[in-house]
């Protein structure tokens, strides 16, 4: 018995993106996009059905869809069967430039993305999100994606299961001042940000609305105020604690490295390298009733970089310790902080305390090495000199 034959709808034979949509047949198919440039002047929709699978592809950076529209409306709208967590679909849109400009919406936006994935697709000059996932869905990958002058990068609304993987987003020079480049909203589960480079985004690279449960491992963030924002209460209002997060094996170059702000809780910052934190490398603030972080086995230093970067030493960045602020029953060891300007290395109160501070080494700080007010804290074996 012989297979069926696939599917193949060429764009620009059948008339257009949204025509080859519409060509779908009801178990679905691809649809393709040729190299060329092709302006959308209006957002292109389709909603699939149960069993309709969708795999849209180009040739890469040569298959161009251009979103003229400069009404904030999205490019390209896709969605899974309406409310449905474990829909027979499948989605993979693989290969395309998706152009924008800064009065147009969202690049490419996802409703109900269940068995989703975006791959090696170029997003320029959006004036909303690059990618933008909701209301909510499970198994996602965005990988090998190429972001670059969008307003936003990829925001992700009760998405279980997600993989942000292999992806680079940056800045435009003379381009348009953005925003977050990562958004995790606060019904997010179980996601991954792994092995991705977030360049010169000046705001925050990536932000956890009351969110948990995730690995954020393996990136090299650059360029931003604060690299990583946890919010223990989300911007629904809802009251939540951003919590059980593990932030491993990752370069923070910001002001801030990471920001835990409110009743942030579980936090496993490990092995990280921190450069040029001229703020804080961790900074805990707003922390009444957080807490039970481990911060352990994390480089703290300024930049090598010097020559046409910094000629000066003067020039060299401050470099910024660990701050736990109010939070309890957090647990320091085993990291090293190399030149600290100004103290201190490691402070935590007034408020909150039980913390073990222990086994650090703190190098050539200038001012107070360590500054701990807040009680009942065991701090020994810290080598200072």
């Amino acid at each position: 018995m012989s297979a069926r034959p696939i599917e193949w709808i060429n764009m620009c034979e059948a008339g257009g993106l949204q025509a080859a949509l519409d060509a779908l047949p009801k178990h679905g198919g691809t649809v393709y996009v040729p190299p060329g440039r092709h302006e959308i002047t209006g957002p292109v929709a389709k909603t699939l059905v149960e069993g309709q699978h969708l795999f849209i592809v180009g040739d890469g950076r040569g298959s161009v869809l251009v979103n003229t529209n400069t009404c904030g409306e999205p490019l390209l709208q896709l969605s899974g069967v309406t409310g449905s967590w474990w829909p027979d679909l499948r989605m993979t849109v693989r290969d395309i430039t998706f152009e924008g400009n800064h009065q147009s919406g969202d690049g490419l936006l996802v409703m109900f993305p269940n068995d989703t994935m975006i791959d090696s697709c170029f997003f320029l000059g959006h004036g909303g999100y690059a990618i933008r996932l909701v209301p909510h869905g499970t198994n996602v990958v965005v990988r090998d994606c190429w972001m670059r002058d969008c307003k936003r990068g990829v925001r992700a609304e009760n998405v279980h299961h997600l993989t942000l993987h292999g992806n680079q987003t940056r800045r435009l020079e003379g381009g348009q001042e953005q925003e977050e480049h990562v958004y995790l909203g606060w019904e997010c589960r179980e996601v991954r940000v792994v092995n991705n480079h977030f360049a010169y985004g000046k705001n925050t690279a990536i932000i956890l609305d009351g969110t948990a449960q995730h690995v954020i491992a393996n990136n090299t963030i650059e360029g931003f105020h604060t690299a990583i924002e946890a919010r223990g209460t989300c911007e629904q209002k809802v009251r939540d604690r951003c919590r059980d997060i593990a932030i491993t094996s990752n370069y923070l170059h910001a002001d801030i490295g990471i920001r835990l702000v409110g009743e942030c809780r579980g936090f496993a910052i490990t092995g990280n390298d921190f450069i040029n934190n001229n703020r804080a490398a961790v900074l805990i603030e707003a922390a009444e009733g957080a807490g039970k972080h481990t911060i352990t086995g994390n480089m703290v230093r300024k930049s090598v970089y010097g020559g046409a970067f910094f000629p000066l030493p003067q020039m060299v960045p401050d470099q910024g310790g660990f701050d736990l602020g109010d939070a309890g029953d957090c647990i320091v060891t085993g990291n090293l902080l190399d030149a600290i300007d100004p103290g201190p290395g490691i402070s935590a109160g007034p408020g909150g305390g039980r913390h073990i501070i222990a086994n650090n080494r703190i190098v050539r700080a200038k001012g107070q090495a360590l500054d701990i007010r807040a009680a009942a804290c065991l701090v020994e074996h810290n080598l200072v000199a």
